[in-house]
């Protein structure tokens, strides 16, 4: 089941939208304006579904972050009628898949936008470069048209580096990422080794995909 996180007034199309969102999706609600955006557990959920006339501006920033760090990520907005063309072009700007107005809409049209958002949105699941191809939803890799061997963990951790490149990914961000639903958790010299093992098999003499950030964490680049 998809899960979703509506951040706003749980009634917002209606006093039964709560109700009618948990019998289609496992939906968490968040009723009041997020003190940190960090406390915001984006990668627990398929879509996010903000209320700008409770967050207003605010809004804009919690989509940036949580696009920035979950590119396939769903993000929905729902806003008022009167609301400036302005923002709404900001809502794209920041990342938003779509919008609703709010006092035009029910919960039977948010589920159906929701419906053929999931539909067609086709997260990447593939990184392909002309020295490497790795394929994450068969666990296969091939470097310089070499078939590679990596772990489950180890092709984890690249997907988390190569479909989000050139942004810096702190050590706490992908140790939390690495932790898995049955509680195993990857500790820090742990991270080190797989860092170490992947840039092994996949560095070349003239490049380093994998740049270490120092005091912070890691992030990938492009071969030139």
């Amino acid at each position: 089941m998809k899960k979703l996180l509506l951040i706003g007034n749980p009634s917002v199309l209606g006093k039964n939208l709560e109700n009618i969102l948990k019998q289609n999706y496992d939906t968490d609600f968040i009723s009041t304006v997020p003190r940190q955006i960090g406390s915001i557990p984006f990668n627990s959920y398929n879509a996010l579904i903000l209320d700008f006339t409770l967050l207003h501006n605010y809004s804009l920033t919690i989509c940036k972050t949580a696009k920035k760090h979950f590119p396939n990520i769903i993000v929905l907005f729902l806003c008022s009628t009167n609301i400036p063309e302005q923002i709404i072009l900001d809502f794209y700007e920041s990342g938003a898949d779509d919008h609703l107005y709010s006092s035009l809409s029910s919960p039977a049209l948010l589920l159906k936008k929701l419906d053929i958002l999931f539909t067609n949105y086709h997260p990447a699941s593939k990184y392909e470069d002309s020295h490497i191809t790795l394929n994450f939803d068969s666990l296969t890799a091939v470097i310089e048209g070499t078939a590679t061997s990596f772990t489950p963990l180890e092709f984890k951790l690249l997907k988390l580096l190569s479909l989000n490149p050139n942004t810096v990914l702190t050590r706490q961000y992908l140790l939390y990422s690495l932790w898995d639903r049955n509680g195993n958790y990857v500790e820090e010299t742990s991270l080190n080794s797989i860092i170490c093992r992947i840039r092994h098999r996949i560095d070349t003499e003239n490049h380093h995909y994998i740049k270490t950030i120092y005091g912070i964490g890691y992030m990938w680049t492009f071969p030139s």
